[in-house]
């Protein structure tokens, strides 16, 4: 069952260093930790990493129970991940590793978004695709696109979450019914919540026409967003664990 409580791809408005870096900052710093991540195959540096985001996640200031909420949701998505590589006889480190990776990253990716609005991750990707403007691709438009996207996802949560409610108090159960019968009510599930986003986007395009936003012309931003100590030194953190991975990797 959906909850209300669900905090993908919103922002906690509360004041900390990770609220206050430049949003560009931390998409740049979101992105070495992902390449990060990836090259690590070794379940002692995995395991320093993991305390690197832990730490990280505790600067938020945002309350663990959201964060314990965006890991819950991946349950079924690890049980099967251990059983798949169980079936192939894959190392028992491997499996771990590969779990750490998922539940690393969900955790990285809600630092982003719990901290930053989607006006201001739209201003980031709009820095950090600006040099593709050189072979004509439309930089505002893709960032105005991603961050709408990641906008949408608590509104679809919401609306799935209202739609479950309504017809569990019509009789149909998610939890203990046959899985033909989940599937007839995840049918019924599917088509309200695609028409219901249908109508969100077209009001939603509506009051951007109305409001006079043109996509081409020259944007200001309300925030300055400057880059200060903080943004520098965390990107050298980020930058420096990289280096060391990759030196260790290759003296391996």
């Amino acid at each position: 069952m959906l909850h209300n409580y669900v905090m993908i791809g919103r922002y906690y408005p509360i004041t900390s260093r990770i609220h206050n870096m430049n949003p560009l900052s931390k998409i740049l710093c979101t992105i070495i930790f992902v390449v990060l991540l990836f090259l690590s195959n070794d379940l002692f540096f995995t395991g320093l990493i993991t305390l690197f985001v832990i730490l990280i996640v505790l600067m938020t200031k945002v309350p663990l129970k959201i964060y314990w909420q965006a890991l819950k949701s991946l349950k079924i998505l690890i049980f099967f991940i251990i059983i798949i590589n169980l079936i192939f006889n894959v190392e028992y480190q491997t499996i771990i590793i590969l779990v750490m990776r998922l539940i690393l990253i969900v955790l990285y990716t809600s630092v982003l978004t719990l901290t930053t609005p989607p006006t201001e991750i739209t201003y980031g990707l709009e820095k950090f695709f600006t040099p593709l403007r050189l072979i004509g691709i439309p930089v505002n438009k893709m960032a105005l696109s991603l961050s709408l996207a990641i906008h949408f996802i608590p509104t679809i949560i919401d609306q799935a979450s209202k739609i479950m409610k309504a017809q569990t108090c019509r009789g149909i159960n998610y939890t203990t019914s046959k899985i033909k019968d989940k599937l007839i009510g995840f049918k019924s599930l599917l088509i309200p919540m695609i028409i219901n986003s249908i109508k969100k986007a077209d009001i939603l395009a509506m009051s951007m026409e109305l409001r006079l936003y043109n996509i081409t012309s020259k944007r200001t931003n309300f925030r300055m967003n400057n880059w200060g100590f903080f943004d520098t030194y965390m990107l050298l953190v980020h930058s420096t664990i990289l280096i060391l991975l990759i030196i260790r990797e290759v003296m391996l």
